[in-house]
């Protein structure tokens, strides 16, 4: 309770000494995208310390966006109570006001990009509006880093290859992890298009290390594109080989991911007594909608022996727990799980048998299914 009161009170004192930028902020008409930047109205910030990282996650009018930054690159943090910070780069400078309570701050903020860094990008031929220059600034991209980009074969970088590299945070840091990769991986050198389609994907040298660690080492960054994409990493392969499939090959995860196939899925059935399911059956079971606690739901009923093969039999033909319960509550005790799904197959339902019993005639399921097939409706 204490350290919600602080955190209201801090929020307070917040609002009183910033309110009024921002409700300037929110009602400049004039005001557009590129609102809180490069000298337009304060915008406004939250932030998480962990590690010796600050992820600042920045507020504009139309947009957000969150980046991480060393925080020896901050400076001093302002502490338990409202201060400012700043940093600067060769793009820009963004200045900070606010308060860190624990690990979490707040406050708003304002940029102003450095006017001879913009000129000297747009000599380069590059359109170099707030937006870009606002993604060239949390990337830290300076004039070092056309350099470093040169040393690596990359010498023409065209200005949409510029926006990508910028928007996507392709700093130099994460270029040299790449790089570093495609050459121990044998992957040779790759286009800026392909690093930056890795990269908006998720595939980056950790992922693709994972899975070579794995024991797969032939396989394409397109295979790893696809494979990310569809969720499987080297944490599912490990559970799933864990589990008794060591041979499970990259194919067969990602059909086993994209089937929904999960670790918990699989350890359920053997920790049902179904010892031995291959992966191809666990995938075709859960294409059928065969789960856990489909089979568990009709084992309560009574059925403990029911196969595999039974289930899926069961599913496909509609035949649920409450339906099999539906029957028995009518005193029809005995009722195998084959006639329950020949009661199915043929539209005899609880509600059908209870027309006949309401007017006190009591027939046999064989001859409920016979009146059922002639058409007889008992309407």
């Amino acid at each position: 309770m204490k350290k919600i009161i602080i955190t209201l009170l801090s929020a307070a004192v917040l609002l009183s000494v910033f309110g009024n930028n921002i409700f300037a902020q929110q009602k400049d008409k004039d005001d557009v995208d590129n609102s809180s930047w490069n000298g337009r109205p304060a915008g406004t910030w939250d932030a998480v310390v962990k590690d010796g990282i600050v992820n600042i996650q920045f507020y504009g009018r139309y947009w957000s966006e969150g980046r991480d930054f060393n925080a020896a690159e901050l400076g001093a943090l302002p502490m338990d109570k409202v201060g400012e910070f700043s940093l600067t780069r060769e793009a820009g400078k963004v200045s900070f006001k606010g308060v860190f309570q624990d690990h979490f701050g707040h406050g708003t903020y304002t940029f102003e990009h450095n006017t001879a860094f913009k000129s000297w990008v747009q000599q380069k031929g590059y359109k170099a509006d707030d937006d870009l220059m606002r993604a060239v600034f949390f990337t830290d991209i300076n004039k070092a880093y056309f350099d470093f980009m040169k040393e690596n074969g990359y010498v023409d970088i065209s200005d949409d290859q510029f926006k990508d590299l910028a928007e996507q945070n392709m700093s130099r840091k994460v270029l040299e992890g790449y790089f570093g990769m495609f050459k121990a991986e044998g992957y040779g050198r790759q286009s800026l298009e392909k690093i930056v389609e890795l990269r908006e994907h998720g595939v980056g040298p950790k992922y693709i290390a994972s899975i070579h660690q794995m024991g797969y080492k032939n396989f394409s960054l397109d295979q790893a594109l696809e494979l990310r994409d569809h969720g499987v990493t080297a944490d599912y392969i490990a559970t799933i080989r864990k589990m008794g499939y060591p041979n499970l090959t990259l194919d067969e995860a990602q059909s086993l991911r994209d089937r929904g196939v999960t670790p918990e899925y699989v350890k359920n059935l053997q920790d049902m007594g179904y010892q031995g399911v291959t992966l191809d059956r666990a995938g075709e079971l859960r294409d059928h909608g065969v789960t856990p606690s489909y089979i568990s739901s009709i084992k309560q009923l009574g059925y403990k022996k029911i196969s595999l093969e039974q289930a899926q039999e069961l599913r496909d033909h509609g035949v649920t727990p409450g339906f099999i319960k539906s029957i028995g509550d009518l005193g029809f005790k005995d009722l195998s799980l084959e006639k329950a799904q020949e009661l199915r197959d043929h539209g005899v339902t609880a509600a059908f048998i209870k027309k006949f019993r309401d007017k006190g005639v009591k027939k046999s399921l064989d001859e409920y299914i016979r009146l059922r097939d002639v058409g007889f409706e008992n309407d």
